[in-house]
């Protein structure tokens, strides 16, 4: 009998352990619980910013169509008033921009090329370029300044004599219609 009273004796401290285990347990839960709950607004309402976030950056359907005509118009106003219809008028605006500034431009040659764009093409000009140091850097200032549409792509020194410079210069403008 004694052996049946020590094992009821350990299985009754078994079940104060694993009773007390639960209560434990349970107590866990119900803090997770309370505690998960107060943090759930924080989370919502940050979850919800981001949302809101997002749909300031998504443009509505109706207003794309609007961006895309305000974009062709603003890139058709852009060929209008940047890109010269003639040839003529490129190297008329070179020259008034070459004299303007006490430089000469010798030997241009031109190359037309096309592009992507529609109804545009590429003219690459190379030229030599025969001035003051000063005079030369205004007017490729001034070149980059002018409302037609100059790029000054390349520019390497020649010669120098007596404080004038030659430069060779590679210059890419765009006009628009045929060449």
């Amino acid at each position: 009998m004694a052996n049946v009273r020590d094992v009821r004796q350990k299985l009754r401290i078994a079940m104060a352990v694993l009773v007390g285990l639960n209560v434990f347990a349970i107590g866990a839960l119900v803090y997770m619980m309370v505690r998960g709950t107060s943090q759930l607004p924080s989370e919502f309402h940050s979850l919800h910013q981001q949302v809101q976030n997002k749909k300031s950056i998504i443009v509505p359907p109706a207003t794309v169509d609007e961006r895309v005509k305000e974009a062709r118009e603003q890139i058709a106003h852009f060929y209008e008033d940047r890109f010269p219809n003639s040839s003529a008028a490129i190297f008329e605006t070179l020259g008034k921009v070459a004299s303007a500034n006490h430089v000469r431009l010798n030997q241009a040659t031109y190359n037309v090329t096309e592009v992507d764009a529609p109804g545009v093409r590429q003219i690459v000009i190379t030229a030599t370029l025969n001035g003051n140091y000063v005079e030369a850097v205004k007017f490729i200032n001034a070149l980059e300044r002018e409302k037609t549409f100059f790029i000054v792509d390349n520019i390497s020194f020649g010669d120098q004599l007596g404080g004038n410079v030659r430069l060779n210069i590679r210059i890419e403008t765009y006009m628009r219609g045929e060449a």
